[in-house]
């Protein structure tokens, strides 16, 4: 695991940028309540039927929230509707309601949907007409439509250390607290503060990957507006407007369509940067992908668990790498034969597993069984290989050998 030998590492780091900055400590909805009154006129949703207020929002979201109080909803309260937009309103409802929020993944099959909510100990699942998976059993099902009342703020006092949001993953429900959620757009706004300044573009239908959650909480909590527009169909330029220097994630999955085609949407190009969301990758990869796109590609990679890790900087883009490890974010090498924290740093190994210390990192996940042996002291286990370099380039090695993260390719 260790190299023959190895220099003293520069530490290179962006100008200006700290190394740790303070995340909110109170809960998603008592802070989101807070913000939206004070930008009501700003614009904060939108797709190509509709645009949305942030007062609308705040409206929407108290009469939807007063609902789920009037209706008797309690404990966790999962969502899962095929329109993002209006997944984002019944969160945020959820979320001023002091509920705890199951992202359920509106594409997942009726079994794979009632398995779900019965790892989530759901109540009840709101839909836009009330229907639901007929395996559910004990879940109530409950539509949009039903949900009227006016919002009291009596009992929705909670710490920010509980969990707020169940994400679904591959291995199983993450819950992660509102701290832990802050935390994620946190760290992607003080590593690029101009990310602070534009808008985000949500090109996934689902609004419960760490890619689409980061970007729409950062969003949110700026004020700045958050546009869904699938990167398949939308060319029309209705919302160029917004679009036009906005930001985006996107998968490695999409990103391996448009090499397949030979062609980027209007969006990729008009830009202001494009994150692609990978594991590893090879030089020669990110070359064509720049080559057709014709300008640069952050890779950036994370997890559920933690969300944001390790991101390309705009004042640099090593192209044999993801780039450095973002603002709040500590990573610790793993022997991963032993399992033991190396004692040796990483310019000094070829490689070794990442462990994770992140303010963002999950509160568990749902069933108790699958966090034994997830950590190293304080540091969340990824089971994925990397190397950094003498100046603190991270680049993933191979596919996570375990199950965690996103294999990427060549």
């Amino acid at each position: 695991m260790s190299k023959v030998g190895g220099a003293l590492p520069s530490w290179y780091w962006p100008a200006g940028i700290p190394r740790r900055v303070p995340v909110a400590q109170q809960p998603l909805g008592r802070l989101f309540r807070q913000r939206f009154a004070t930008m009501k006129d700003r614009i904060a949703v939108a797709d190509k039927n509709v645009r949305i207020s942030y007062g609308e929002l705040l409206e929407q979201g108290l009469s939807l929230a007063g609902g789920i109080q009037a209706a008797g909803l309690t404990g966790t309260i999962a969502i899962s509707d095929p329109d993002p937009v209006e997944s984002l309103r019944l969160c945020l409802a959820g979320l001023f309601a002091g509920r705890r929020i199951l992202l359920a993944d509106p594409a997942a099959s009726a079994e794979q949907l009632a398995a779900r909510l019965a790892e989530g100990n759901a109540s009840a699942l709101i839909t836009s007409d009330g229907a639901g998976p007929a395996q559910a059993a004990g879940v109530r099902m409950v539509a949009r439509s039903e949900l009227q009342g006016t919002f009291s703020e009596a009992g929705t006092a909670i710490r920010a250390t509980e969990p707020a949001l169940l994400l679904p993953t591959g291995h199983g429900l993450v819950a992660h607290s509102h701290f832990s959620v802050s935390a994620m757009a946190a760290s992607m706004a003080a590593f690029i503060p101009r990310l602070r300044e534009i808008p985000f573009v949500c090109t996934e239908p689902t609004i419960g990957s760490w890619e689409m959650l980061t970007g729409i909480l950062l969003a949110i909590s700026q004020g700045k507006p958050v546009v869904f527009a699938s990167l398949e169909e939308f060319d029309t330029g209705e919302l160029a407007d917004l679009t036009n220097g906005a930001y985006m994630i996107i998968q490695r999955s999409q990103a391996d369509a448009m090499l397949a085609e030979g062609r980027t949407p209007p969006m990729i190009s008009q830009s202001a940067n494009v994150f692609v969301s990978t594991g590893s990758f090879a030089p020669r990869w990110r070359r064509r992908m720049e080559a057709l796109c014709g300008r640069p590609i952050f890779p950036i990679w994370g997890l559920p668990e933690v969300g944001p890790l390790v991101s390309a900087h705009p004042t640099w883009i090593p192209p044999h790498g993801h780039g450095f490890p973002l603002v709040n974010v500590s990573l610790i090498p793993i022997d991963p034969k032993s399992g033991k924290v190396s004692i040796v740093p990483w310019e000094m190994l070829v490689q070794a597993e990442v462990g994770v210390e992140a303010l963002s990192a999950m509160v568990g996940y749902v069933e108790p069984a699958r966090n034994v042996g997830l950590k190293i002291g304080t540091a969340v286990r990824t089971r994925q290989v990397a190397s950094m370099d003498h100046v603190g380039v991270v680049a993933l090695q191979g596919a996570p050998f375990d199950g965690y993260g996103a294999a990427g390719g060549n």
